[in-house]
């Protein structure tokens, strides 16, 4: 799902420690045999879902490069997951919003 920039307000980049219940939930979704304990949320542009050290390798990246598409940016055990489904191609997502955004100004 896209993000119209025009009418929507910015999501959070949020990096998530899930809880067991979370992690039966994305291995459901996204295979029983990946490696997943965390998530990264990017609000309605999509989400990822793997190893702590995935996650974190481009939340880091993501938070400066990507920061103006996003309200906040932090870390959090507890976050509520509504689709468990890693997006495909979300940096190509995320690249469009930015490519977007620097045209607007």
């Amino acid at each position: 799902m896209r993000t119209n920039p025009k009418t929507a307000a910015k999501p959070a980049l949020v990096l998530v420690t899930l809880t067991p219940d979370q992690i039966a939930h994305a291995k459901a979704a996204n295979g029983p045999r990946k490696s997943i304990t965390h998530a990264l949320m990017c609000g309605s542009y999509g989400q990822m879902f793997g190893t702590e050290r995935q996650c974190l390798k481009y939340y880091d990246a993501w938070k400066t490069i990507f920061r103006p598409l996003f309200s906040k940016v932090h870390k959090t055990k507890k976050h509520a997951v509504d689709d468990y489904t890693s997006t495909e191609n979300l940096v190509m997502h995320l690249t469009e919003a930015d490519d977007q955004r620097a045209r607007r100004r």
